[in-house]
């Protein structure tokens, strides 16, 4: 009998020896860390990179269980990466998209996961109209951080008001006499920074062939139903063609990158400077008398066939995930982006002058180029081309643009070679 009394207590205590193992292991594997990355593009000096990179901080603080590590990658190289990475699935698991032509493959090659189950997160906060433009077949794959308004025009009120205009010139004709006031002046009138071959494409041409042709000619001549060798669109290039013609430009235009321009602005070198929504926080953060600069939209084109008010502009840059997440990441991944695209990163915007998605009140100390720029987009935003078209017909009207610039090639000649591209797909 003492004999099987102690065989119990033995056996008592082993198995109590290895439920206190089970819990051990329970609670080391419950500490366990999921490691999310993140690529992005968030190397340049903005406001906005800043608040995004606080955000990530903030989640890493208050999540022990998960950590979010970023690597950024240079803008210019970024997107190239990424195509790369994409064709042979080897994607992080988080990644920087934008809307339109250069996140359709990235969907179409099954390389992005929806996020479906949790789009209803954002209902009634950001407008469906905006939601859409990261939605694919009923599918919703990323939330855009802000709004990107790709066409406005930002001008120093003095220089302008010495070449004899107290307010900025609301039509393309009145906006030459003034560069040639301003030239008269020795006075630089726009600073261009097109070294990387997108501005001219994306913050001219978006806007200015759309007041031209209509919003529907793009998809249009996309799907077939047009073609690239327009009149309306070639007049629209032409404009870049005439503008180089008249000395609108710095002479080291492409030679010098967009942020190089900006601070030529910025510095008073220049009347003008035509960027987007994101040169608002680096202009307002930089000058010294903020009420000398005013923005304003680009002026309208007699003849032209599209909207007069709309300017170019998208749901900005959002975050996408691996579509080989799941389980433990996928869920990580989930909050993340709930913590991410929260009230308080978009406040922390709105505060930086950078437009965002949601419907926010500004009060009277918000600055009035940022004021403006918001009305500006209350016109309508018409398509952005690199965001519409595929990046083999962005690449050859980014160089074809830049080619007209220094003379080697024409207007008609960029419209000929992108339509052959169209027809050769």
């Amino acid at each position: 009998m003492k004999k099987l009394v102690l065989m119990l207590i033995s056996l008592i205590g082993v198995i109590g020896l290895a439920a206190c193992g089970n819990d051990g292991d329970e609670a080391s594997s419950g500490s366990d860390v999921v490691e999310l990355t993140l690529w992005n593009d968030w190397t340049e000096d903005r406001p906005e990179n800043t608040t995004y990179k606080s955000m990530v901080e903030k989640f890493n603080e208050q999540n022990d269980n998960i950590k979010v590590i970023i690597e950024a990658i240079p803008h210019d190289q970024y997107e190239t990466k990424l195509r790369t990475q994409a064709a042979g699935k080897q994607l992080p698991d988080m990644f920087r998209v934008w809307p339109g032509a250069r996140f359709a493959p990235l969907v179409e090659g099954d390389t992005v996961l929806p996020i479906t189950e949790i789009a209803d997160n954002w209902e009634g906060s950001i407008p469906e109209g905006i939601m859409k433009d990261y939605a694919v077949d009923g599918e919703q794959y990323a939330i855009p951080g802000n709004i990107s308004e790709t066409s406005l025009i930002f001008y120093n009120k003095e220089l302008v008001a010495q070449a004899g205009f107290d307010t900025f010139p609301e039509t393309y004709e009145d906006l030459t006499t003034l560069i040639q006031a301003l030239n008269d002046n020795e006075v630089t009138p726009i600073a261009l920074g097109n070294k990387s071959i997108w501005p001219l494409q994306s913050v001219y041409i978006s806007t200015i062939a759309d007041r031209f042709t209509g919003s529907d000619y793009l998809p249009n001549v996309l799907n077939g139903e047009g073609t690239f060798e327009n009149e309306q669109f070639i007049k629209s290039l032409a404009v870049i063609e005439e503008l180089t013609a008249l000395d609108a430009f710095n002479a080291d235009m492409n030679t010098l990158d967009e942020a190089q321009a900006r601070n030529n602005f910025i510095s008073g070198k220049t009347a003008m400077h035509f960027a987007g929504s994101w040169a608002i926080g680096p202009i307002l953060d930089s000058v010294e008398d903020v009420d000398a600069i005013g923005v304003a939209g680009f002026p309208t084109f007699a003849g032209g066939e599209g909207d007069q008010e709309k300017i170019a502009g998208v749901a900005g840059g959002g975050i996408a995930l691996n579509s080989e997440l799941s389980g433990d990441e996928k869920e990580a991944a989930f909050e993340f982006l709930k913590f991410f695209y929260s009230d308080e990163m978009y406040r922390q915007l709105l505060e930086a002058n950078i437009t965002v998605p949601v419907d926010m009140e500004m009060g009277e100390d918000v600055p009035q180029v940022f004021q403006q720029a918001n009305k500006l987009a209350q016109g309508g935003l018409s398509p952005v081309y690199d965001a519409t078209l595929t990046p083999e017909l962005t690449d050859i009207i980014n160089n074809g643009l830049q080619s007209i610039t220094i003379g080697e090639k024409t207007p008609e000649e960029l419209a000929a070679e992108m339509q052959e591209s169209v027809e050769n797909e």
